[in-house]
């Protein structure tokens, strides 16, 4: 994914419309990386399978900020982003923009091991890998710059012989030249990352567990665009990672954002559905918990419940499965237990987003059409946030109150690029809005589209 973004930047840089063009200059400054990671990620998004899920969204926003303060990123703001890729992958683009694929899961058996993953991808940020990769790429003659552009046009489309013969074709030498820079900037990125992760109070050897991982299943890889590879690897820079990591003394562990048991259970949830590709080295055992999601998916809520109430009190009292539990109880209409699970996932995490909108379900289940006040701070303060806005939806459509509905769809509409739809929207809006409410929020959204449309 990182690849083909720098193809995505270099073949922004040959279209005509001032728009849409972008050089290394566009990336010079803090601010300019905010600014084109924003754009990027409007005008992509909707080509992710994005699994629009509160608590992943917060834990994955948690593990990154709680990371983030080992770099030197100053105000760059956080992107968590929760992908339904099976393979595994983790991203970085350009303004602090992370995506993480549930697949990671299958392979990853601690949280040591996701915050390697995690800080291998803030390193790029920091160090500022796309400026330097694009500043490079302007090198490359049209041709090449041609050949770039056309592969991940055919990969954006699934196409992938006509991506295999461009790659093999003319250009291809210079092409693949103008990628291999990253092999450097891989093994940079684990340098710096692993000392992040070392004084974020995890354990550096879970950067050199991770780089096994990917060797390992490199190997058993059959796809041939090697260049194209995410994470390319190499025993110099696995070598170099151990020389680095054995000379780290006296090392403390912190504490985890989730005890041991609770990040089994997340990892369970992660990868429902996906039980035949888990690494079986990891020893990981996720029958009872994908029991209680089969029940819950076939209807069966009160049984399912069931099941989780007989998990062992090791899972059952974690927050993942808190999360779990809310759903069920939503379901099986046992509310007063809802809101308290709601309760105590606010309390411990006052920041998330999850009880908030899982406060919006709750009102829905129990028919109460009045907007749970939360959620409408958080859409001030964190407009950018998806799920936010999927929450308004769903109480819009069943509570048949328009106005909320056409605002939920205008952001919607704005987070995905389409300005157009999205202006649409807010007009939608403020026909429908009513006269004595607080026309504030149409006015943010309005800022919102103007700010999005200036180049």
């Amino acid at each position: 994914m990182r690849n083909l973004l720098l193809i995505w930047m270099v073949m922004c840089s040959l279209c005509r419309s001032a728009a849409y063009a972008v050089s290394a200059a566009d990336l010079a400054t803090r601010d300019g990386e905010v600014a084109f990671g924003q754009a990027w990620l409007k005008t992509t998004r909707e080509r992710f399978d994005e699994r629009v899920d509160p608590f992943c969204i917060d834990l994955l926003e948690t593990w990154l900020i709680r990371l983030k303060n080992q770099f030197e990123l100053g105000s760059v703001p956080i992107t968590a982003l929760c992908l339904n890729g099976i393979d595994f992958n983790a991203f970085a683009a350009p303004g602090g923009i992370i995506g993480v694929n549930r697949g990671i899961y299958l392979d990853l058996g601690s949280e040591s091991e996701v915050m390697a993953v995690l800080a291998h991808e803030l390193a790029h940020l920091s160090q500022r890998h796309h400026y330097r990769s694009l500043r490079n790429s302007e090198q490359l003659s049209t041709g090449t710059l041609a050949t770039l552009a056309g592969i991940v046009a055919a990969i954006a489309t699934r196409q992938g012989q006509a991506a295999q013969s461009l790659i093999i074709g003319g250009q291809a030498a210079n092409a693949t030249s103008a990628l291999a820079y990253s092999r450097d900037y891989e093994r940079e990125a684990d340098r710096i990352g692993v000392a992040a992760l070392r004084q974020a109070g995890y354990q550096p050897e879970a950067m050199s567990k991770v780089l096994r991982i990917l060797a390992e299943k490199q190997s058993q890889s059959t796809q041939n665009l090697a260049f194209l590879s995410t994470h390319p690897l190499g025993i110099e820079r696995q070598s170099d990672l151990d020389a680095r990591i054995s000379q780290i003394k006296n090392h403390k562990e912190g504490t985890p954002v989730l005890t041991d048991s609770d990040f089994q259970v997340f990892r369970c949830l992660q990868i429902e559905g996906l039980e035949p590709l888990i690494n079986r080295s990891s020893n990981l055992s996720c029958s009872r918990i994908h029991s209680v999601l089969k029940q819950y998916r076939a209807g069966n809520y009160h049984e399912a419940l069931t099941l989780f109430d007989e998990l062992p009190t090791r899972y059952k009292q974690t927050f993942s499965s808190f999360d779990l539990e809310i759903a069920l109880t939503l379901k099986t209409g046992d509310f007063d237990r809802t809101e308290s699970t709601i309760d105590t996932i606010a309390l411990f995490f006052p920041s998330w987003l999850q009880p908030a909108i899982a406060s919006v379900d709750l009102a829905i289940a129990q028919s109460n059409p009045v907007l749970p006040r939360a959620i409408r701070e958080h859409m001030i303060h964190r407009p950018e946030r998806l799920d936010l806005w999927r929450a308004l939806s769903r109480f819009a459509q069943a509570f048949k109150q328009e106005h909320f509905l056409f605002e939920a769809r205008g952001w919607d509409a704005l987070l995905h690029g389409k300005f157009e739809a999205a202006s649409t929207q807010l007009k939608r809006a403020r026909a429908a809005w009513p006269m004595t409410s607080d026309q504030r929020p149409l006015d943010l959204l309005e800022q919102a589209i103007t700010k999005a449309k200036t180049p």
